[in-house]
């Protein structure tokens, strides 16, 4: 018993001379330099959730959080950062609406919930996208408009022509002839 009191005794004169600064010491500090008087068992309420396994739960994740900042290391997985920055590159406001593209993945779950609270993409240079095949309308696949101002890639509304040169929108299934479609020129 005279040994757990020494260890007590000199508990409280390593708080004394490194843990106060010559001042009245903090609330805080003093209820849990106070727990030196107390053991695990004790019915005192104030002291008794100190001993808690809860308590003991509470400062695990304390420490880690301390370790972390003291260390500057994340607290989120280095691939869930990464992830999610690559994420809000591509995400685009079509990405929560009724028309998402298949090939997209913030368009797609999970990927799509996760990218949620992430910005949308500063985009300066846009691409066009063709509804009906998803590829790219440039040099190669011309962005055509039809009469009814819809527009689709050169390739896909020449795959889609029923009989020569007749072409059906997809949206409005209005005909047309594949004549009367103009060349859009974006600069």
């Amino acid at each position: 018993s005279s040994g757990i009191n020494a260890e007590y005794g000199g508990a409280i004169q390593y708080a004394q001379r490194y843990l106060v600064d010559g001042g009245e010491p903090p609330l805080k500090l003093q209820e849990t330099m106070a727990l030196l008087a107390f053991q695990p068992t004790t019915e005192c309420e104030k002291y008794k959730r100190y001993f808690s396994e809860d308590r003991w739960n509470e400062l695990v994740v304390e420490f880690r959080r301390t370790n972390y900042e003291l260390h500057h290391l994340h607290t989120e997985s280095l691939l869930s950062t990464v992830l999610q920055s690559g994420l809000s590159v591509i995400k685009t406001h079509q990405c929560y609406s009724s028309e998402r593209s298949g090939d997209c993945p913030v368009c797609n779950e999970p990927l799509n919930a996760l990218a949620a609270s992430l910005p949308f993409s500063h985009c300066t240079q846009s691409r066009l996208i063709c509804r009906i095949s998803g590829d790219v309308m440039n040099e190669h696949n011309h962005p055509l408009m039809l009469p009814n101002g819809h527009v689709y890639g050169e390739r896909a509304l020449t795959e889609m022509m029923e009989t020569e040169g007749v072409i059906v929108c997809p949206r409005t299934e209005e005909v047309f002839w594949l004549d009367q479609c103009k060349k859009v020129y974006v600069m």
